[in-house]
């Protein structure tokens, strides 16, 4: 009897050590930012970071927002590199990891999804815990479904479906982060949810401003929202007034993007071809959507919008 009661105070010693012996912390960058607001001196916030594990967000924006919270370059600079991943062969420097990622960004930017979905999975085994990573990652699906319903391909929704099954964990973390917005934004629009779609594509331009994306994507939902309208029965009061203004919305958002600094030129070859579609299918305009297409196939003509562009041209009377 007395060995009995032994074992089972001993599974409850075992059991009460446990979260300490087998649940290290995770160290975050809220964590380096209250140990130096706490006032505890540098080299004991460098040897706390290097004594633990740690889920850094390695972003421009999440360095900034270090920087701005008075976190010194040093500590900075370790937070950075005990984040780094380390192989066994050789270690990363935190250059060379920038560099990657930024590699993986441009192919995703320069419309090469695949190749750049490829290149995120690769960076996301190396650094699990980076979830700006697991952002561009669900981009990639959510570009991949856009490309399937702008050529309307059956058969995209279960790639949505995967982009806000990596997206909706992200919220309670990164809630402020224009990216995630915007990729919930994409993911609400894909799935026909307008309303959530504008909501979250007005979150990400707060807090970006210029984010020319999201700025597309309120011209998309405007666009849609009019070509519904055309829907409607024409002795519908509603569609009598609504028809007036067919194309005015969605050109103001489209308009807006374009005036946008620094608006890389795929994107313009985007605004340009939307807004050749607002003039051709919403205002019937065909010179002015001629013209709109004209300038997509200048502004990038191999990309896809660029490409898509020259086919309506050449489709189009007079092309």
């Amino acid at each position: 009897m007395k060995r009995s009661a032994g074992i089972l105070w001993l599974s409850v010693i075992v059991s009460l050590i446990a979260p300490d012996a087998f649940g290290a912390e995770v160290l975050t960058n809220d964590d380096v930012v209250r140990m130096v607001k706490a006032g505890l001196g540098e080299e004991i916030v460098l040897s706390k970071i290097k004594a633990s594990q740690s889920r850094f967000d390695l972003s421009t924006e999440g360095l900034l927002r270090l920087k701005e919270a008075g976190v010194s370059e040093t500590v900075i600079k370790a937070v950075v590199e005990t984040a780094v991943p380390r192989p066994a062969a050789a270690s990363k420097t935190a250059e060379e990891v920038a560099k990657e990622t930024q590699e993986a960004i441009a192919l995703y930017q320069q419309g090469k999804v695949v190749a750049a979905a490829t290149a995120f999975d690769k960076l996301i085994a190396e650094r699990p815990g980076d979830e700006h990573l697991q952002v561009w990652k669900a981009l990639t699906l959510l570009e991949q479904a856009r490309a399937m319903k702008d050529a309307n391909t059956a058969g995209f929704k279960p790639l949505v479906v995967r982009a806000y099954s990596i997206l909706q964990p992200l919220g309670k973390r990164i809630p402020n982060d224009a990216d995630w917005n915007f990729a919930m934004a994409k993911a609400f629009w894909l799935n026909d949810r307008p309303t959530w779609a504008g909501r979250a594509a007005r979150k990400a331009l707060e807090f970006r401003a210029g984010f020319a994306e999201p700025q597309l994507l309120l011209g998309d939902l405007a666009y849609d929202s009019d070509v519904e309208t055309l829907s409607l029965p024409p002795t519908s009061p509603h569609s009598q007034i609504a028809v007036q203004y067919l194309g005015a919305a969605p050109r103001k958002e489209y308009e807006k993007a374009l005036a946008m600094r620094d608006f890389p030129a795929a994107l313009q070859a985007e605004a340009h071809y939307k807004l050749g579609l607002v003039a051709a299918n919403l205002e019937k305009k065909p010179g002015l959507a001629r013209e709109h297409w004209t300038h997509a196939v200048a502004a990038d003509p191999i990309c896809r919008y660029g490409v898509m562009a020259q086919q309506r041209l050449q489709a189009a009377p007079g092309g």
